[in-house]
């Protein structure tokens, strides 16, 4: 209770946010040696980390160990260029420039004074776009070279690598502007031919797999995931997107989703680190993309390091995700390096509730029957239903009737295919219908379960079973087919304006009480968390704690009891009493204070509600995590 009460009162410092980051906190700026271009990360074994800003006449090595204080530790000129680049291996750092031949070589062994070990390879190359070291294998690639894909071997002497060969041919439509390999794969962003090339590495040069067209074919940049399944490309055009690809089969990758904040921006370089992208994106400054799912590409955190208008090729030029301290380090073309700090705080479901007396609302539609529209067709009619909630139908009515006498007639349930009826059913029974008009029941055998949208089918072909639609009420969609005269695919049905059916359910399908959230732990801000599917108007306790493993030496998950299957799975530092209203809903504030000392800090919550399915009179929701960040 100590701990909870000191979270809930401390009011420390707070992180600012700044108004130019969206779940991203500006750490700190260094701005000397400019203009500027493009930037990459070097950790020391004992943890200390640096940036490597790159400009248009060298390289600073910049501490950022303490973020809010960068420091200068060495400054390498070298050429002048518009493009550098520089990757690392080991304790050294190999830099490029697109003016300029050779390889720059520094030494980080003692990073807060590195030295330059002066170039290799000016007899090979005359300059290069870009670099990548396959830290693997220890081989570097140069890319965009006067002379194809020069490749050298790092392993037995680092500071005078011994020359491999070229992994490809010069020439326009075998230009590599960038390459990344990883895992014995080839990731190629042919700019000019607007293509991702995947390639084996283990053959030398390596073996094509394939060559993947890109949304605006300008491919500037690529990085597959750790996994080697996924993979995002940038075209560097206004309108270009990030693209992600299925690169589970490498002969043939599959486009799934692409994304743009702005269409009249252009996106530069991209990384994946876990299941998010990275992006460098120019005017847009940076840019976060969750990846989790990647056929819905959803932007989760940006920071903007450009106060201009958006378009063309201002601001943002790198970023660098891959420091084990979580920070992520920008180049800007003017203003230079930018230390930010995407927010990872989440809020995450866990445990298992148990059912209360509230049952699953069966779908229905027009329940209470009206007036037939009088229609009878020699067709097969379905009538679109949908639950939120398994269930299972152990019955189906109708309301409709015949047009003289009783006949029996089939019925059936169709799951949901790509927004219509399945082609074929799941379940069939029959019912009996007569000449009133009124609900005739049809009857499955067993409990048929269904989730989502389904479908009800009444088979009307004999002519002389009446439409189930009324001539008012509330609409819905019914779909039709005539398979004996060769219309064997379901259309959506002009003659169907109001529906009129009951589903229901079988016995013993009851809801669990839902725990959910709205916003998330951001330091300084109020979340919520809310309550669905419990008993109306009854009194619901609020639980929070520090710990989900044990409160005051008892082992959670703790059960309750006499509510069989029903666990405490939260220590209940705090409790809170609230009631559900008429829908059984309740939500519960609470706020993040602004100290940094709650960073990483996990609150987990509960609900547990009175219900009288039990003898104990209590359900649970399932628990939800906090986890506190910027």
């Amino acid at each position: 209770m100590h701990m909870m009460r000191t979270l809930l009162a401390s009011g420390l410092l707070a992180a600012s946010l700044c108004a130019q980051g969206v779940n991203c906190t500006l750490l700190g700026t260094f701005n000397n040696h400019g203009p500027f271009n493009d930037i990459w990360g070097y950790a020391a074994p004992n943890g200390d980390e640096y940036a490597l800003l790159l400009t248009t006449t060298g390289t600073v090595v910049v501490d950022i160990t303490n973020p809010g204080n960068p420091i200068e530790r060495g400054w390498f000129p070298y050429g002048a260029s518009t493009w550098r680049d520089c990757r690392t291996y080991g304790s050294y750092a190999y830099v490029v420039t697109d003016d300029d031949p050779g390889v720059q070589i520094i030494d980080l062994s003692n990073p807060n004074s590195p030295v330059d070990l002066g170039l290799f390879g000016t007899s090979v190359t005359n300059n290069a776009h870009n670099i990548c070291i396959d830290t693997g294998t220890g081989r570097l690639y140069l890319a965009g070279t006067n002379v194809g894909t020069p490749v050298w071997d790092l392993t037995s002497n680092p500071t005078n690598p011994t020359f491999v060969g070229s992994a490809g041919p010069s020439g326009s439509s075998n230009y590599y502007h960038d390459i990344c390999v990883e895992n014995g794969y080839f990731y190629g962003s042919m700019i000019y031919n607007g293509e991702l090339r995947i390639s084996d590495v283990s053959t030398f040069p390596p073996t094509v797999l394939s060559n993947t067209s890109t949304p605006s074919n300008f491919t500037h940049h690529a990085w597959p995931n750790a996994a080697g399944t996924l993979c995002v490309t940038a075209d560097e055009v206004t309108g270009g997107r990030l693209r992600v690809f299925d690169i589970t089969d490498k002969s043939n990758p599959i486009g799934l989703d692409s994304y743009t904040p702005n269409p009249n921006s252009i996106p530069h370089n991209c990384f994946i680190l876990g299941d998010r992208a990275h992006v460098s994106w120019y005017t847009e400054g940076y840019r976060l993309i969750d990846l989790s799912d990647p056929t819905n590409l959803v932007e989760v955190a940006s920071y903007d390091t450009w106060p201009g208008s958006s378009g063309g090729g201002n601001g943002c030029w790198g970023v660098y995700p891959f420091l084990p301290s979580g920070n992520v380090i920008l180049s800007d073309r003017s203003t230079g390096l930018y230390i930010v700090r995407p927010s990872e705080a989440s809020f995450d479901n866990f445990g298992q509730g148990c059912p209360g007396s509230v049952t699953i609302p069966c779908p229905q539609l027009n329940p209470n029957g009206g007036t037939l529209e009088g229609d009878t067709r020699d067709n097969e009619y379905c009538y679109e239903a949908f639950t939120a909630d398994p269930i299972s139908v152990s019955s189906v009515e109708f309301f409709t009737q015949t047009t003289g006498g009783t006949l029996t007639r089939p019925v059936q349930i169709y799951p949901d295919a790509n927004g219509g009826p399945a082609s074929t059913p799941i379940a069939t029974t029959s019912v009996v219908i007569g000449p009133t008009a009124q609900f005739y029941t049809a009857t499955f055998s067993s409990p048929v379960p269904v989730s989502g949208t389904f479908y009800v089918g009444l088979d009307s072909s004999s002519n002389n079973v009446v439409l189930c639609s009324l001539t008012n009420g509330t609409s819905g969609d019914g779909y039709w087919r005539d398979i004996p005269n060769g219309a064997a695919s379901w259309i959506l049905s002009g003659l169907i304006n109001n529906p009129s059916f009951r589903v229901n359910c079988a016995p013993g399908s009851s809801l669990v009480p839902v725990l959910g959230n709205n916003g998330l732990p951001n330091l300084g801000s109020n979340y919520t968390v809310t309550l669905e599917d419990a008993v109306p108007q009854a009194f619901s306790v609020f639980v929070s704690g520090l710990s989900d493993s044990s409160f005051n030496g008892l082992p959670l998950p703790f059960g309750i009891p006499g509510a069989p299957g029903c666990d405490l799975l939260v220590a209940p530092d705090v409790t809170q009493l609230f009631t559900t209203n008429a829908n059984g809903e309740a939500s519960a504030p609470f706020s993040v204070p602004p100290s940094t000392a709650n960073i990483g800090l996990f609150v987990y919550h509960q609900w547990v509600v009175s219900d009288p399915i039990n003898a104990v009179g209590l359900v649970v929701s399932e628990a939800g995590r906090a986890t506190i960040d910027f």
